[in-house]
């Protein structure tokens, strides 16, 4: 993952910038705070079960006005816990920490952020469902039963958002510095 983003750096003529690549535990980064100009995620945090905790590390390594960049897959309604559940048991595939968009969009403001921006939404075709319902492939997630892939048909999306840590107020930076 990390030489495939080496390489996005390089292909975007970067590698001048300070720009540092880590492989971390995204609920625990060890980052020292205010660290971090931009957060990116791209279809991780889904699989993650404490998803309040990577939201409040985000925004704890964000400085002032830093920004988040998200990719991630949320449920458009509530599904049956008994489905819920099987999802969860292969918790590696995509739908397995999915959570309705209502309480995935209340995480992100509970952390502290603001000008949530939604770029992009998708509800998931068929197609795409079954494909990343056993993501990264079948020998690591079993597919699910087609069954539970057709209850679920209609209520899977892909968001892709950005938000912002606020800026300190001038009473706030002397307090903290």
């Amino acid at each position: 993952m990390i030489e495939r983003a080496q390489q996005a750096v390089a292909e975007a003529h970067l590698q001048d910038r300070d720009i540092e690549l880590r492989v971390v535990d995204m609920a625990k980064t060890e980052l020292s705070d205010r660290f971090a100009d931009v957060v990116i995620s791209n279809c991780v945090i889904n699989l993650c079960p404490d998803k309040d905790a990577v939201y409040n590390e985000a925004f704890r390594v964000l400085r002032p006005g830093g920004r988040l960049a998200i990719s991630d897959i949320v449920l458009t309604e509530n599904i049956d816990p008994e489905l819920r559940e099987r999802f969860q048991s292969t918790w590696a595939g995509c739908l397995g920490g999915a959570i309705p968009e209502e309480d995935y969009w209340q995480t992100v403001r509970e952390a502290g952020f603001v000008g949530v921006q939604v770029v992009a939404r998708h509800t998931l075709t068929r197609e795409e469902l079954e494909a990343m319902a056993c993501c990264p492939g079948e020998e690591f997630t079993p597919p699910p039963a087609r069954e539970d892939l057709a209850r679920v048909q209609a209520k899977v999306a892909s968001i892709k958002f950005t938000a912002i840590k606020p800026s300190l107020s001038k009473g706030t930076a002397e307090s903290e510095a």
